[in-house]
């Protein structure tokens, strides 16, 4: 059985999603989304898995704060798993949770066993993103402000996130919606211990093929 639950952290209260007792596994979702939108992955691996699934910041039910940007996500996701005591765990993330990934393995690549990155490359310079409308066109159930700041931070990177991929030992999967993508190859080629699985099914590969997905990460993830 899933359970909410939350924590303190320094920017205020976080909501997450836990199930099962097994070995640690946490996600990390994309922008605009939350934890729930793992719940069908969950409902599977929890079953030899400890699934832990954070709410970031400005996402679900977690606080809502002025500022955003990788670098206070990478901050949380760290607060976050030394408030659960999870000295070492398997990763699963994807899109922005997959650059926050990045950057803790980047500095703490010791800590996570197995890295799971689904359609995500590291920041580049060499693209420039739409701007954002000051307003939701729509309603949105996330702080728009959020895809505000981490747009306006897509058009200017921070190198380093770029120059320091080498740094991610740990064994990872780069699962990649489509093929002949130049970002992903060249992120997969930065990284010294990765494997490569196409699902050609665009962005949101776990949501559109969740079976193909789940074949090829519990395979990864057993070995």
């Amino acid at each position: 059985m899933v359970s909410e639950r939350s924590v303190d952290l320094a920017a205020g209260e976080f909501s997450y999603l836990e199930a099962g007792d097994g070995p640690p596994l946490v996600f990390l979702h994309a922008l605009g989304r939350s934890a729930s939108d793992w719940l069908h992955v969950i409902e599977v691996l929890h079953a030899d898995w400890r699934c832990i699934a954070l709410d970031q910041r400005g996402h679900g039910r977690s606080v809502y704060t002025n500022e955003y940007g990788f670098e206070l996500l990478e901050k949380d996701f760290r607060e976050f798993v030394d408030a659960l005591h999870l000295p070492r765990f398997s990763l699963i993330a994807h899109s922005m949770g997959g650059v926050v990934g990045m950057l803790f393995v980047e500095k703490t690549p010791q800590r996570v066993e197995s890295l799971v990155l689904e359609d995500t490359t590291a920041p580049m310079e060499r693209h420039q993103y739409p701007s954002v409308l000051a307003e939701p066109p729509e309603p949105v159930d996330y702080d728009w402000n959020a895809r505000r700041q981490i747009f306006e931070q897509l058009n200017s990177p921070d190198p380093a996130w770029w120059g320091s991929l080498p740094e991610i030992t740990s064994r990872t999967l780069l699962v990649v919606g489509r093929q002949g993508d130049r970002d992903l190859e060249e992120t997969a080629a930065r990284l010294p211990n990765v494997r490569i699985a196409l699902i050609e099914a665009g962005h949101w590969i776990h949501e559109s093929e969740p079976k193909r997905f789940l074949e090829v990460v519990q395979g990864f993830l057993d070995q």
